[in-house]
């Protein structure tokens, strides 16, 4: 069952964060992140940094990835022929049912090298603690990272106009982009949705179709340890302190976790695999298309509908750091 209600209370943004003036004179783009390195993106200033990125991607065609969203809030029931399938089907009713908060994209060059000032974005999403669903855990964890949510609710980033912008970005549904991620089945999960405006397709395959659509090169870390004395079973934190790569910014914001992912994608290289990743790996996310000798557990939550046979069919209509089997949380928010 799921339960809704209540409302946080949270004290004044600009009395934590440094806030910069837009052309407007709106105080609409403060920095979450601590680090130079790191750049915010709001509503205010979304079109100004597509602008900033498209001029760079030629160059850093890199692109390391992580978000933030509000926890897993239901699983799936059936039976399920294969771990995998249960991963997707729980992966599919959460990414439907919740909103992505944070994207963070990092830049890097074939010898991960990153651009001067900036290299990274962290785009912050609108998100409504009094509209939008959440689990309460999830939520207490990232205003711990730095997070004001009645910002967020006030000057975040539109859906809509994002995916437009990031369509047109070359980003995307380019062969030349390397997208890298760690344990990215959520967080492509969540990038797809909001790039097709549509919810996730009820088939595995479908899903796998569209990604490998829109994203045709991507390296998903978590799967590369696999190939590697390391074991798979580390997290970002504890695999960048294996690889003694430091982090920058604030841990559990989207923006830092996507430089760090970054980071350890070329230090793995260097350590593991003589420069360049096994051909095998590419498109493969951790947890997905895997075959696995057990059976998933059904839980008690119903899956919501929809279907999917290319990128064109899915995207042409509008339907109206969870990635492991989630626990059981109180949910609040509303429809």
């Amino acid at each position: 069952m799921i339960q809704y209600g209540g409302v946080a209370q949270y004290g004044a943004y600009q009395q934590r964060y440094p806030v910069v003036l837009s052309q407007g004179g709106i105080a609409a783009i403060p920095s979450l992140s601590k680090s130079p390195m790191i750049r915010d993106v709001w509503e205010d200033n979304l079109e100004q940094e597509f602008s900033v990125i498209r001029s760079l991607i030629k160059d850093y065609p890199y692109v390391s990835m992580d978000t933030e969203f509000p926890g897993v809030v239901a699983k799936p029931v059936g039976n399920f022929k294969a771990t995998h399938e249960f991963y997707y089907q729980t992966l599919r009713c959460n990414v439907n049912l919740l909103k992505m908060i944070q994207l963070g994209i990092t830049l890097l060059n074939d010898k991960g090298e990153v651009p001067e000032n900036c290299c990274t974005w962290q785009f912050n999403f609108r998100f409504c603690l009094t509209e939008d669903v959440y689990a309460q855990d999830s939520i207490q964890l990232l205003r711990h990272g730095g997070i004001d949510f009645d910002y967020f609710a006030q000057y975040g980033v539109e859906v809509s106009h994002f995916a437009e912008l990031l369509i047109s970005s070359g980003l995307i549904l380019n062969s030349e982009i390397r997208w890298l991620a760690f344990h990215a089945g959520y967080d492509f999960g969540y990038l797809m949705k909001v790039v097709c405006g549509k919810e996730l397709p009820e088939k595995e395959e479908d899903f796998l179709q569209i990604f490998h659509s829109l994203f045709p090169c991507v390296y998903d870390i978590k799967y590369l340890l696999r190939s590697t004395e390391l074991s798979h079973s580390l997290g970002l934190d504890h695999l960048s302190e294996s690889l003694r790569v430091r982090r920058f910014g604030m841990a559990h914001q989207a923006g830092s976790d996507s430089l760090l992912t970054g980071h350890c994608y070329f230090k793995l290289l260097r350590d593991c695999f003589a420069g360049a990743p096994p051909l095998s790996s590419n498109g493969v996310l951790y947890g997905l298309c895997e075959d696995a000798s057990s059976a998933a557990t059904p839980s008690s939550t119903t899956i919501p509908g929809g279907s999917a046979h290319s990128f064109a069919s899915f995207a042409a209509g509008k339907n109206a750091a969870f990635p492991s089997t989630p626990l059981t949380h109180t949910v609040k928010g509303h429809n």
